[in-house]
Formats: C-alpha cells, structure tokens, sequence
C-alpha cells in the first residue's frame, strides 16, 4: 500500500512538478532578459535625434503639414517607411538619417 502510494506521489511530481519547476525558470530568465530590454531601450531614446525640419529649417507652414513633425518623437525615415518596411532610396542619402546616432548591442 505504501509503495503504490509512493509510486503516484513520485508519478505526480513527475508529471507535474518537473514542468512548473521549468516553467518559472524561463519566466525569470525572460523577465531579467526583458528587463535589460527596456534599460537598452530607455538608454538609447535619451541620444539626442536630428530633426529633420531644423536641419532643413522648415517654415513653420511646411512643419505643421508634415507627418514628422505631427509625430514628434519618431525618426523622419520611420514616418516614411514604404507599405512593406523599406527605407525609401531618398532617405537613405539624407543627412538626418546618416548622421543618426546608431542603435549599439551590449
């Protein structure tokens, strides 16, 4: 009776325990690994950014009108990316997007 009860307590843990035990440990590798995905996000949008109608010196009738200027916070050549996701030819001779501080891996 004791060996059977052993056997389905040991079957229970096995079934049961070794999966949630492996479970929490890629909740928290994920969770230090998101973390340091945001400090490299929050470090990297407090380099300064170009903007593009001061290095163009936009009147203030053509910057109210442009969709970069609506939006602020966004890279010119995010704004004006094609239906699929490519940078325009254009932007990729402009000043503003050359210059651009570059997005560094730690």
């Amino acid at each position: 009776m004791m060996e059977t009860f052993g056997a389905v307590l040991l079957g229970v843990l096995l079934r049961f325990g070794i999966p949630i035990l492996l479970t929490g440990v890629v909740v928290y590798f994920l969770r230090k690994l998101d973390t340091r995905w945001q400090k490299d996000t929050e470090a990297t949008s407090l380099v300064p950014t170009i903007r593009c109608w001061i290095l163009n010196d936009c009147p203030m009738e053509r910057m109210e009108k442009c969709p970069v200027y609506k939006q602020g916070g966004k890279p010119c050549w995010q704004v004006f990316r094609d239906a699929d996701g490519q940078l325009r030819e254009k932007c990729m001779g402009c000043d503003v997007f050359r210059n651009a501080p570059a997005v560094t891996q730690v």
